[in-house]
């Protein structure tokens, strides 16, 4: 199953290399640089630019039917989530949710986002190859999917509350018949919402939607010039969605006449990440998910719920007041003060002395070889508007408001004022401590006099040149530097820790990619369960470091669940006694074994089958 993605452009060359993956099932590519395609206009882009890059010779119609593709629109400028703009929302990394077994510790919200798209298209019916969905959203279903219809286009959607449905797409059904859209809306009110409720049902618009080979065609259609291949813009949630239906909002005979079911996701969840408030309100709100403490294998308890560090080398004390606070990729040092409402990443290792203000986030960004940008902002910033506009705001006040606390005049911002986005201010520097001091002055002193002319004298670039020349590999290898010394610490404080709850065969193979240490074998007043994982976890390690012990550590891991197991069993023995007459046969079929654990069933192992078991084990 292919996946096709639409990146920020200075992502697209070292994708496969970041993310490990091959470049026969992924491909990705970016919506021309300065054009403005929509999700219609720009699905049509990236099947054209996947049909030529892997079948040229072949038509795109017998292409198209070949093979199923989930197709991911994950570009963009970010102007609301600047922290994570340079390596696209979708690769935002996702802290391990508490409740959660067999997750991985370098997860993103692209690795989550996918099993589900993966699900959905193997159940697909014959024809309908091509599933669409939006990067920064991560969707949940742990129930059984419905069968799925085999109809031109198929989308699924959520029962939610009428006052979030005003902020996003809406499926509109008759009561009579709840499977088929009668029309769709885009951002109704809720008079628009409760006027219709009589003879309606409405669901909100997840972006996953499921095009047959006919709807894609006419997609394709409506998105070109006619008579060209040259692409217009062409929204499928506001043009194509919109004429759509039994009744269809706007008329287009072509898209009138396609079939259409709409499915309620069983179960379904909906998270954004569109935003940086999103960010840490939707992590919020998958972590508080599950409230159940025998589902919680870790017993640390943070001063606040809405604290989130992942990556990360933090050595400041927090508490209560340090509310929505988001920590990745950085070194929060002992000279720091922080306060809430606060996104912290990229930061590199630093004995800074810094106060940062409620409300201010900094974000530092690796360019060329060994430069860093200075990006601080304001939670509240859009990174939109001219900055002469009174209601552009950096830093959460006015432009305007920033320059004249420094002294700083218009002469002394080259380029374009027009739109915060595109504006230079941003400064580039070598040094890490001139990086403290740039951003000591840019959030909380203005009069810093050495922190200005560093300003003055610095190379600086906009935004949108930060996301287009940031040092991705470089990115990456500081996080990956962050997360070797977090596995170690992660592991000598399992009791507090989510270490044995992750996916050990991940854990293994990072233990011996960053060479660190085999975790020591634990106590016997560790829980059972949680030594039966160390053993695992440690043969396994063994194994990819080749070491013949291994066999020894497996073995004691089946002897401790055996032990346990035994210990299970009622102490008073039963008596065998004959209920069948001599001439009887009884048959009998052997249930799968199994035995509890917390948090659910595992397997009950047979030599045979010892390897398989084994990885199942280390997987959840």
């Amino acid at each position: 199953m292919q996946k096709l993605l639409s990146l920020p452009p200075n992502l697209i060359h070292c994708f496969h290399e970041l993310e490990e993956v091959n470049h026969n099932e992924w491909f990705c590519t970016s919506d021309p640089i300065g054009s403005k395609l929509g999700s219609g206009g720009g699905t049509t882009w990236l099947l054209q630019a996947c049909h030529q890059a892997f079948a040229p010779q072949e038509s795109f119609n017998d292409w198209i039917g070949r093979e199923k593709r989930i197709l991911l629109h994950a570009g963009g400028q970010s102007r609301r989530l600047p922290s994570y703009g340079p390596s696209g929302k979708i690769l935002t990394p996702i802290p391990i949710f508490s409740w959660e077994r067999g997750q991985r510790l370098g997860q993103n919200l692209l690795s989550l986002q996918l099993p589900l798209y993966e699900r959905i298209m193997q159940q697909a019916p014959a024809g309908m190859n091509t599933l669409i969905a939006s990067g920064d959203v991560y969707i949940r279903s742990e129930k059984p999917l419905q069968d799925i219809p085999n109809v031109d286009v198929v989308c699924y959607g959520l029962w939610v509350n009428p006052s979030l449905a005003t902020h996003h797409g809406v499926f509109v059904s008759d009561r009579k018949s709840p499977e088929v859209l009668d029309f769709m809306l885009q951002k109704p009110s809720l008079e628009e919402l409760e006027g219709l409720s009589k003879t309606h049902l409405f669901l909100m618009d997840i972006g996953i939607w499921i095009l047959s080979d006919r709807a894609v065609e006419v997609l394709m259609k409506r998105s070109l010039k006619e008579g060209t291949n040259d692409i217009n813009y062409y929204d499928l949630y506001s043009d194509y969605g919109l004429a759509l239906g039994e009744h269809p909002k706007t008329e287009d005979e072509e898209v009138n006449q396609l079939s259409v079911a709409i499915l309620p996701l069983p179960g379904g969840e909906f998270y954004h990440f569109g935003t940086s408030h999103e960010l840490i309100s939707s992590t919020l709100a998958i972590q508080d998910k599950v409230r159940d403490q025998r589902k919680i294998m870790h017993r640390k308890v943070k001063p606040n719920p809405a604290i989130f560090i992942q990556n990360s080398s933090t050595q400041v004390s927090l508490c209560a007041d340090n509310a929505n606070l988001w920590i990745e990729n950085s070194h929060v040092g002992e000279g720091w003060h922080l306060g809430s409402r606060q996104i912290i990443t990229g930061v590199p290792e630093n004995q800074w002395n810094i106060n940062l203000p409620d409300g201010i986030c900094i974000d530092v960004v690796p360019f060329g070889d060994n430069a860093f940008v200075a990006r601080p902002y304001g939670l509240d910033d859009v990174f939109k508007g001219a900055l002469k506009n009174e209601t552009t705001t950096y830093l959460n006040i006015p432009f305007s408001q920033w320059m004249q606390e420094r002294a700083l005049t218009w002469e002394d911002i080259n380029g374009r004022t027009d739109d915060l986005q595109s504006a230079s201010i941003f400064p580039v520097t070598a040094s890490v401590e001139d990086l403290g001091i740039l951003i000591r002055w840019m959030i909380s002193e203005p009069q810093l006099e050495e922190g200005k002319q560093l300003w003055l004298k610095a190379e600086k670039v906009s935004a949108d040149e930060i996301s287009a020349r940031a040092n991705l590999k470089r990115l990456y290898e500081q996080r990956s530097a962050y997360r070797r010394s977090n596995w170690k610490g992660l592991a000598d404080n399992y009791e507090k820790s989510v270490f044995y709850q992750l996916d050990l065969q991940d854990a293994a193979k990072e233990f011996v990619r960053f060479d660190l240490a085999t975790p020591d074998i634990l106590k016997e007043d560790a829980a059972p369960m949680v030594r039966i994982h160390n053993r695992m976890l440690r043969g396994r390690i063994m194994k990819l470091h080749g070491d013949s012990n291994y066999k020894e550590e497996e073995q004691s891991a089946f002897q401790l669940l055996r032990d346990g197991l035994l210990g299970a069993m009622p102490s008073r023995k039963n008596q065998p006694r004959l209920d069948v007459y001599s001439d009887q046969i009884v048959w009998d079929v052997a249930p799968s074994a199994s035995t509890w654990q917390e948090g659910g069933q595992i397997p009950l192992p047979t030599l045979s089958i010892r390897e398989e078991v084994l990885s199942t084990w280390l997987s959840n």
